[in-house]
């Protein structure tokens, strides 16, 4: 393994600095803050977060990286020949590097919010033990799963953790119904999308209540398998290395089909035609989110050998 130089490893030390201290400042901004709802948790933990890499990244590019380029040090390259050359014209690696930087820098402070609030609904039902009402003890333990795995790996891209990414959807359409799903826009859309989905809908009976909820979830277990089959390569819009085991031996999109089907189940009490049409967009939304994330992935050798494995997309013998 060949060790980093003293310049390259500063070189690739202060990029980190420069771009993670200006996204840090950048969530700082109180219009920022309040346009994606941060909690102040949220905040310290990206502050923390940055202060961890100033102290420990030395220790990494120094004594443990080898020959490597990091994304902002990608970044800054291209800004360099791009002053000197006068033009905007980029690589496929440098390319990637700026997009998952705009991913991190969109996603990473959302989904650790995601985190604290599912954990902070957790932690009570906790508390409530041994009084135990085991759907929603079940409901916030897997959602605070879902969102510390995909915080964890927007974070991290190590060559020796294997989640290091390989390319980044560049399409508009690709992003937009990404990012559709997620606060701001999602909570846009709902002033004028009719929303009647709720995980802890009542059904009909209490009978009735028991066993929807045991299939929910069943197929929260099969959202939450997916997210750890994904593990450290969890991360929208990346394609990080193709994964072939459960539940993605199954279908290709596990997590958005059983996403999906869970807001329908919970639609069921309350139908009416403005609550189906609503859900209908969203339906769509995550499909053009799987169709997208297809053509992305496609330029993959691996992801067409994956497709010829795996041919259903979301049901298993039907489709």
């Amino acid at each position: 393994m060949t060790r980093l130089s003293l310049s390259q490893g500063f070189k690739l030390y202060f990029s980190g600095v420069l771009v993670y201290g200006f996204s840090l400042l950048l969530t700082h901004y109180p219009k920022y803050q309040s346009l994606f709802a941060l909690k102040s948790v949220t905040l310290q933990t990206l502050t923390y977060f940055y202060f961890a890499y100033l102290l420990f990244s030395p220790f990494y590019y120094f004594l443990l990286a080898s020959d490597t380029e990091s994304k902002p040090y990608i970044f800054f390259r291209w800004l360099k020949n791009a002053f000197y050359s006068r033009s905007l014209a980029w690589q496929k690696e440098e390319r990637t590097a700026f997009l998952f930087l705009l991913v991190k820098l969109f996603f990473l402070p959302t989904m650790i919010n995601f985190l604290f609030n599912n954990f902070n609904s957790f932690l009570p039902r906790i508390k409530m033990l041994p009084q135990f009402y085991w759907y929603p003890f079940f409901l916030t333990l897997l959602f605070t799963i879902d969102t510390f795995v995909f915080s964890v790996g927007y974070t991290f891209e190590f060559s020796s953790w294997k989640n290091k990414v390989k390319s980044v959807d560049s399409t508009l359409l690709g992003w937009l119904a990404a990012i559709l799903c997620y606060p701001p826009f999602n909570w846009w859309l709902g002033k004028y999308i009719p929303w009647g989905a709720n995980d802890y809908t009542p059904f009909w009976s209490p009978a009735w209540t028991i066993f929807f909820q045991v299939i929910l979830l069943l197929f929260l277990i099969i959202f939450v398998s997916a997210t750890l089959a994904l593990g450290l390569k969890s991360s929208n819009l990346t394609n990080r290395g193709i994964i072939t085991k459960f539940p993605y031996s199954l279908v290709r999109h596990p997590a958005y089909i059983s996403k999906t089907l869970i807001w329908w189940l919970t639609l069921l009490p309350v139908i009416n035609w403005p609550f189906a049409l609503g859900m209908l967009f969203w339906t769509v939304i995550y499909y053009l989110r799987a169709m997208t994330e297809e053509k992305h992935l496609s330029q993959d050798p691996e992801f067409q050998a994956y497709c010829q494995k795996v041919q259903y997309k979301f049901i298993p013998f039907f489709y």
